[in-house]
């Protein structure tokens, strides 16, 4: 996502879910696909520490991606302990509210074994 206007829809609708180093809001969207948004507020740090904090949260999200279902809006927006949480624990609350979310489908078990 890259417009205000979007953003606002996406938060005014949609419904939020914690995770321990940011926070998912997730709302139904008109496309058939999915839209990402990341916010880092000011309350992080200054600029370099709140682009380092967005390349953290794509970097986790970006192999996801593939299994999130389409015709959704996400926002993830980083707390302060995106900064410092260790990559593989974030990925994994980041998968876990997704899936409190609904929005991520599960592999296939016949997926899941192939290398």
């Amino acid at each position: 996502m890259k417009r205000h206007k979007e953003f606002r829809f996406t938060y005014r609708t949609g419904r939020q879910v914690g995770g321990g180093s940011f926070v998912l809001v997730t709302a139904r969207n008109r496309k058939d696909k999915v839209q990402v948004g990341f916010s880092v507020s000011k309350k992080i740090g200054n600029s370099v520490m709140r682009n380092r904090a967005k390349r953290r949260l794509k970097a986790c999200f970006s192999p996801l991606l593939p299994r999130v279902k389409p015709g959704y809006n996400l926002i993830f927006i980083a707390r302060s302990a995106a900064l410092t949480a260790p990559f593989l624990s974030m990925q994994k609350s980041m998968i876990s509210a997704l899936q409190r979310a609904g929005v991520y489908e599960e592999p296939a078990p016949s997926e899941a074994r192939q290398p």
